[in-house]
């Protein structure tokens, strides 16, 4: 698997900012290759960036055609890069996956 991490910051509302995770997650699980998606908020305030966005590829064949899928690329350029100019995006190979303990 590959996780597609993306740490930023917004220039929106947190309820804005999640009601922008609901459209990603309806979005973006419908684009092949997309296995899952997670979202987060900063523990404490002051972090450097206060969200992130995690969406999980079934292997590295899924990144590039992640990149240019219209759907992707669409709710990208409308949504996501106007409200956070201020992110950082790497692309991970997991290498080692643990299963919640269910406690």
């Amino acid at each position: 698997m590959v996780e597609h991490l993306i740490v930023f910051n917004a220039e929106a509302t947190r309820e804005e900012v999640l009601r922008t995770a609901e459209e990603a997650r309806e979005v973006l699980l419908g684009i092949p290759g997309v296995v899952g998606l997670r979202f987060g908020e900063a523990l404490f305030p002051g972090a450097r960036y206060r969200y992130f966005i995690s969406v999980l590829f079934s292997g590295p064949e899924v990144v590039e055609a992640y990149r240019d899928h219209p759907l992707h690329v669409e709710f990208a350029n409308r949504v996501f890069r106007p409200m956070a100019q201020d992110r950082i995006t790497t692309d991970y190979q997991v290498l080692l996956e643990v299963p919640p303990c269910g406690r």
